[in-house]
């Protein structure tokens, strides 16, 4: 092996980005074998040109031309192993014409580079006067094995810069959703970045809506606008991936049934957003189509950053719904404050001044009268105060109260539980019509998933609401031990049984499986509910 080769070969391996370690490749091809004209395409899977670099044409032939050649021809007949060598490139039997304005290449070298044992792209060497010899050959394979291992150092650099990057996006996004839960900014910048990180020309975030409805409510790049609140179609594929939780990558959007602002993308990545066995949301990446496709590795760091994406958002969930739950609570205190010192005090108070307003002369009389009306007038003002504070929690939405429960029974269970409702608007209408339904539909919940939590030893639950025929039932399912571990504390059951008596309804308790080894637990309460 020459100094020149040796050298070169040094050179190569001292380059950690890997624009670097092609150029440094072409120089050293070009210098060693004295080709005037040098080329690597880095081609994808199929044998497209992703990336094109060279050296010994003009660039005004190469802007003219406007991309690199694909494996077709003459250079799909490159081995993967060795070179292949012409005298004459016209002369080959595979060889099929060049574009129009391409210069003459006369003598030709072709060589497979690889990176981590699969095919990276081609080496072209052209042009050499009288030829290329069996060193030249030899040349040629040195630097290739050693491009090898430049690339695969390059490109753990560069994944390592780029796990980096990734990295610092999803604990800026995370810190800024614990310290404001409703921050949209910061949800929008998971969006943001994900595009940005990945060279994706649009990105978008599916949120559950109503229902079974999964909307694009955050978007960012290309056709941002029109993907803003689009609907994924259930029969879509974007559907198939929320479902299973599983993410994908495509060489083009995926599925038989295609939103219309995403039909001139190409590459497409789908990564849901998982915690645990639960998909909060889906990211959606495209690139242009003339841009390569993604790959495995690129999908790996799309599912981390999903992954921790949805740890933030159910953070920030839970924290919120703390927030919320907390300020209502505080607000029950208040009324309870209120009920039990300032109303107890103002109707001591009327008391007093009708006993003392007996005893005095008329004049007096009329003065203290006065004074009593402005006591019973504060007396009324309190109890609507009172009225009012205890009454939110009440008059909130039913949805919203029982998410709130799953949320809050999410840290003692494990896990979170999946809720089913068969009809929102049947159930909706039956707690307008006697707001108090609501506290023992949320009580039920409360109690049920709190014993699961305490005594099933449960893996998932499941809670149902059906609301129909002047009925209201609430189910909670597990995968426990059964009733026997799960609901040991009778007080609570109890309890359950005579809210549902107080509707005309009952309470029942069995085991789902009963020969089962851990034959799980059902909870029914089913009460009258004019609907």
């Amino acid at each position: 092996m020459s100094d020149k080769v040796t050298e070169a070969i040094l050179a190569l391996n001292r380059q950690l980005d890997l624009p670097s370690v092609i150029n440094k490749m072409l120089d050293a091809a070009m210098e060693t074998t004295g080709a005037p004209m040098a080329a690597i395409n880095v081609l994808d899977d199929n044998g497209i040109s992703i990336d094109f670099h060279y050296r010994g044409v003009d660039p005004a032939i190469m802007k003219m031309l406007g991309r690199g050649p694909n494996a077709v021809g003459t250079l799909s007949q490159i081995p993967f192993e060795g070179a292949l060598v012409i005298d004459e490139l016209t002369e080959h039997p595979a060889f099929s014409g060049l574009p129009k304005g391409h210069p003459k290449m006369g003598s030709f070298l072709g060589c497979a580079l690889r990176a981590r044992g699969a095919a990276f792209g081609n080496l072209y060497l052209a042009s050499k006067p009288g030829g290329f010899t069996k060193v030249d050959e030899e040349t040629v394979a040195a630097l290739a094995a050693a491009v090898s291992v430049a690339i695969d150092n390059a490109q753990l650099f560069e994944e390592s810069l780029e796990r980096e990057n990734w990295l610092a996006a999803s604990q800026a996004i995370t810190t800024a959703l614990l310290a404001n839960p409703g921050d949209e900014t910061a949800i929008a910048r998971i969006v943001a970045s994900a595009r940005d990180l990945s060279g994706a020309a649009a990105a978008a975030l599916v949120l559950p809506g109503l229902g079974d409805e999964w909307i694009m409510e955050f978007t960012d790049g290309t056709n941002a606008e029109e993907l803003l609140g689009l609907v994924l179609p259930s029969d879509g594929f974007a559907m198939s991936v929320i479902r299973a939780g599983t993410g994908t990558i495509s060489n083009q959007p995926p599925g038989t049934t295609i939103l219309e602002p995403v039909r001139g993308f190409g590459p497409t990545l789908y990564a849901p957003l998982l915690a645990g066995a639960r998909t909060l949301g889906l990211l959606m990446l495209w690139r242009e189509k003339a841009n390569r496709n993604f790959d495995d590795h690129d999908l790996a760091t799309a599912q981390r950053f999903s992954n921790q994406a949805a740890l933030a958002l159910q953070f920030a969930e839970l924290a919120h719904v703390r927030n919320v739950s907390n300020l209502l609570e505080e607000r029950e205190r208040i009324a309870d404050d209120l009920h039990d010192f300032v109303s107890q005090e103002l109707f001591a108070t009327a008391m007093q001044i009708e006993t003392i307003s007996d005893d005095v002369p008329p004049a007096e009389r009329d003065r203290l009268l006065a004074t009593l009306e402005h006591v019973k007038r504060a007396q009324r003002e309190v109890r609507g105060v009172m009225g009012q504070l205890q009454g939110d929690r009440t008059s909130e939405p039913l949805g919203e109260r029982v998410r709130r429960e799953l949320v809050l029974a999410q840290e003692s269970l494990g896990f979170v539980a999946s809720l089913t409702v068969d009809d929102w608007a049947a159930a909706s209408a039956a707690v307008e019509q006697d707001p108090t339904l609501s506290d023992d539909i949320i009580a039920v919940v409360r109690e049920s998933l709190s014993n699961t939590a305490r005594h099933a030893d449960a893996t998932s639950a499941s809670l149902s609401i059906s609301a129909k025929d002047g009925r209201l039932s609430v189910t909670i399912m597990d995968d426990g031990i059964g009733p026997s571990g799960a609901f040991s504390r009778h007080s609570g059951t109890s309890n359950l049984a005579n809210r549902a008596l107080r509707r005309r309804g009952s309470f029942s308790l069995e085991p789902i499986n009963e020969d089962a080894e851990r034959p799980g637990t059902r909870a029914v309460w089913n009460v009258a509910a004019a609907t």
